[in-house]
């Protein structure tokens, strides 16, 4: 018998044109006739799917529909359905279904299939290295089905990535390649054509009447114009309707140019945004509708709405917006009542919300002040949740809207104060409890004070050893007992750090510092193995060692130990500290030491909180002995061979409400730190030390000076980034008597980037950073003694910083700064106003290991040519390794 291929077309018409390629209907096998005038009833007695390479038979089964014991009609609905059934799937490039054989009512029917190629790879063409790796990770087709619908949505999630970026005319056309190993594997190439970014040209508005257009263009945060300054020729041309050639007709004319004409000719003509982009990203569009909105809203128009947009396209690389709005009325408030009150009167309530009567109506300000008002924290909420009333609620009702006035309802539930039950700490696998514990304010048994919560947080962030954007603590009520459990979710942070740096001591050359601050140390670990990770940690105490040394001339060991919670009960502070500094004369033909100064001593303090005038106060006290012995060294101490003596009794008080250290972006930090030696010349005024022609070796043998340091700084948020760092420094240092001077001990050396040298460990030189001039170049001369250095000096600091990564793997941010400062070597001579100015920018990374990393470019705009030598300003690249500019 013949083989009859026979197709059943009225159902080939019945599916979509997409799906034309298949053969669908039902081809007879031989020996099969087919009465297609007649359709017949039968039983499947077997269906069998051939051509499989990857997929299920049963799975196929289940998708047709059709199984063995149906009865279908051949030909008929059911054989149809079939087929649209599996190619729905996706997975299947061509079907047929062939009755190969019946017997009486009973068929028999193979299934033919040709599968779909799988997805091997894919590559991306036309893109950067980093757009691709984010572009791949949002892709997921390995080994996927090559279907019409994945390769469609693989086109389109590339194309939305390109225009979330601005790309709005970004193609994307995809290539594919059989395998050469694999038969049914292909490879897909996806093509990239971005084209040029899509930017805003002009954004016009329709409908505003009470607002100029400039203004609305301000509440749209991200959506600009670009930037731009035409000439002057522009000016003529639209207000004069004429051209500056002519602009002497107009000295004797009448014609005046009005505010508005000018202020509509710098909105249209100079636009200066250069630090907000002019990309036309729909999704920050759509934002920034709201924004306007809630802008209108905030001045009392609250029936503002955008009726339309519409975007005009100009090119392919600009276009334009036109914002449709309508303004509705402005509403004032008119009453505002309290409901369901008892604790404070409505008189209380109506002063704390600092609204009233006859003011604009303002949502967002209502909510601000009702709910959280993170300016101030005197809100409403606050003003209940820091009493206990953790339960506390208040809703905002307009009860009525007449005319221009709007009347408010306040209705709340005061509910009962609620009481602390347990303090949860998650996270802190390597820091012991009792350190995270003793810095919480919110303790068990105390009524809940969502002030105290926030102060928590920010000590927490203090301690170093937790990522402060991650501290998120958790109030958990239970209302039925009035009690809440706090769950404190902690990310922790290595805190430790390895110092490497390096600094000019002049004489003394090339100084190399390494040193290393093991900041969360345990004492009482050192002998418990299991508490070593990798040295014994976790009760919050501090060890640092340090080493610096240029070779042989020149050395500097220092410890020092910290314990912050002396006792375990309250935080006194207490420090001890060892130094030991070797200097020597080096004479480099014979290899033999000249000279040397060697100086060694110690220091132990103790400093704790005080709770007046607040509790962001600390008093620190210590005493410092540092013990010099000289031969042959010059007159660095004021003598060339002997011993000398240094007690100094040092108090520093400081205030600091800063909300991390890393990157603060609000509060403010200032520390007074006094120290001073005994009053050797008052207490013992008789001693030969003081006469004229006193030996300098006993004129210095005891050290005699009181020292006064002030720094303050004050950090602004400026917008949701920017952060301005405002920075006052002065110093002072006097004696006791006229009999005495201070020596060489502690004076002032402006310039550079603020690196220690050599002679800060041996005789205490405070080396202040001064950028655009020379490490230390401003060390004026005392004509009578000789010694360099000031003993009084004055900084000023503005910085702007704009934060890259707040990450705390690595915070990057960008700064441009403009500071001024001097040191005199008398206070006569003092004067504010002579100052080495200077101006830059420059960026800081802080990596947990190094510390802080920094470069500035900076120029110093004057010079001062009675200095030796001479103080020169002008352009100078400063690195900073391991410490903050002061």
């Amino acid at each position: 018998m013949r083989k009859i291929l026979v197709a059943t077309s009225f159902l080939i018409l019945a599916m979509s044109s997409a799906l034309s390629q298949v053969r669908y209907g039902v081809n007879a096998g031989e020996g099969v006739q087919i009465d297609y005038s007649n359709p017949k009833v039968f039983e499947v007695a077997e269906i069998k799917f051939t051509g499989l390479n990857v997929l299920d038979e049963r799975a196929l089964v289940s998708f047709a529909g059709i199984k063995v014991g149906d009865r279908i009609t051949i030909p008929g609905r059911q054989v149809s359905d079939a087929i649209k059934k599996l190619w729905t799937q996706g997975i299947i490039a061509d079907v047929q279904f062939w009755l190969t054989k019946t017997e009486g009512d009973r068929a028999y029917i193979e299934v033919r299939i040709v599968e779909r190629p799988r997805i091997l790879r894919f590559s991306i063409e036309g893109v950067g290295a980093g757009q691709k790796s984010e572009l791949k990770d949002q892709l997921d087709v390995n080994g996927k089905v090559a279907s019409a619908p994945l390769i469609k949505n693989s086109e389109l999630v590339i194309k939305k990535y390109f225009v979330e970026k601005g790309y709005l005319n970004a193609t994307v056309k995809t290539e594919q390649r059989l395998d050469s190993i694999v038969n049914d594997g292909i490879e897909l190439n996806f093509v990239v054509d971005r084209k040029s970014k899509v930017k805003i040209n002009k954004i016009e508005f329709e409908g505003n009447t009470d607002f100029e257009d400039s203004r609305l263009k301000k509440a749209l945060k991200n959506t600009k114009e670009k930037p731009r300054f035409w000439l002057i020729n522009r000016f003529f041309e639209q207000v004069f309707n004429t051209s500056p050639k002519t602009i002497g007709n107009f000295v004797d004319s009448t014609e005046t140019v009005t505010n508005k004409d000018f202020k509509q000719f710098i909105n249209e003509n100079v636009k200066l945004n250069f630090l907000k982009g002019s990309k036309f990203i729909e999704a920050d569009f759509k934002e920034d509708k709201m924004s306007l909105i809630n802008f209108y809203n905030s001045k009392g128009y609250r029936d503002a709405e955008v009726i339309e947009d519409e975007v005009t396209v100009l090119n392919d690389e600009y276009i334009d917006l036109r914002i449709k709005v309508d303004e509705g009325n402005k509403y004032y408030i008119r009453n505002i009542d309290w409901v369901g009150n008892f604790k404070y009167t409505d008189e209380f309530l109506t002063e704390k919300l600092g609204i009233k009567k006859g003011d604009v109506y303002n949502k967002e300000r209502i909510e601000k002040r009702t709910q959280f008002d993170s300016d101030s924290g005197d809100d409403i909420l606050s003003l209940y949740q820091d009493d206990g009333y953790l339960f506390f609620r208040l809703e905002v009702v307009e009860v009525r809207a007449e005319n221009d006035s709007i009347d408010l309802e306040m209705r709340m539930y005061e509910g009962e104060q609620a009481t602390i039950k347990r303090i949860i700490l998650k996270g802190n696998d390597r820091t012991s409890d009792h350190v995270v514990l003793r810095e919480i304010r919110t303790l068990p048994g105390q009524k809940y004070s969502r002030r105290e919560l926030i102060r928590t947080i920010r000590e927490l962030g203090q301690l170093g050893y937790f990522d402060p954007e991650q501290i998120n603590p958790q109030p958990i009520p239970n209302i039925q007992d009035g009690t809440v459990d706090i769950v404190f979710n902690l990310v922790e942070k290595s805190s430790d750090q390895i110092q490497l740096s390096g600094g000019f001591g002049g004489p003394f050359g090339f100084v190399g510092t390494v040193g290393l601050s093991l900041n969360n140390f345990s004492v009482k670990n050192i002998n418990d193995w299991s508490k070593w990770r990798p040295y014994p940690s976790g009760d919050g105490q501090k060890l640092s060692l340090q080493l610096q040394s240029n070779g042989r001339r020149f050395r500097n060991y220092s410890l020092v130990f910290s314990e912050p919670w002396l006792g375990g009960r309250k935080p006194n502070n207490f420090t001890i500290s060892f130094n030991r500094t070797v200097n020597r004369n080096i004479n480099f033909r014979t290899n033999e030491t000249d000279g040397f100064l060697k100086a060694s001593g110690f220091s132990v303090g103790l400093g704790r909180r005080l709770r007046w005038p607040d509790d962001y106060f600390q008093i620190q006290n210590s005493i410092r002995y540092q013990f010099y012995e000289v031969s042959n060294f010059g007159n660095t101490l004021g003598f060339s061979s002997g011993q000398s003596n240094s007690l100094t009794f040092n108090t520093v008080i400081s205030r600091g409400n800063i909300d991390q250290p890393t990157f603060p972006s609000y509060g403010s930090q200032f520390t007074l730190a006094i120290n001073a030696t005994p009053p050797w010349s008052i207490l013992n005024p008789d001693s030969d030390r003081y006469v004229d022609g006193a030996d300098e070796s006993r004129r210095y043998k005891f050290v005699e000076y009181h020292k006064w340091m002030f720094d303050w700084s004050m950090f602004i948020p400026v917008g949701p980034k920017f952060v301005i760092n405002a920075r006052a420094h002065l110093g002072f240092i006097g004696t006791y008597s006229k009999r005495t001077d201070s020596g060489p001990f502690e004076r002032f050396f402006l310039g550079g980037n603020g690196l220690n040298g050599a002679n800060n460990f041996i005789i205490g030189q405070d080396i202040i950073a001064l950028r655009g001039y020379e490490d230390n170049s401003i060390d004026p001369v005392d004509p009578v003694t000789g010694f360099r250095g000031g003993i009084v000096y004055n900084k000023f600091t503005a910085e702007l910083r704009y934060p890259v990564s707040k990450a705390p793997t690595s915070t990057i941010y960008l700064l441009a700064f403009g500071e001024a400062g001097n040191t005199w070597i008398d206070f006569s001579e003092y004067s504010p106003r002579d100052l080495f100015r200077s101006a830059g920018f420059g960026a800081r990374v802080f990596l947990p290991a190094f510390g802080l990393l920094g470069i500035d470019w900076a120029y110093g705009f004057d010079q001062d040519n009675s200095l030796s030598p001479a103080v020169l300003g002008g352009s100078q690249v400063h690195f900073t390794i391991g410490q903050q500019i002061r």
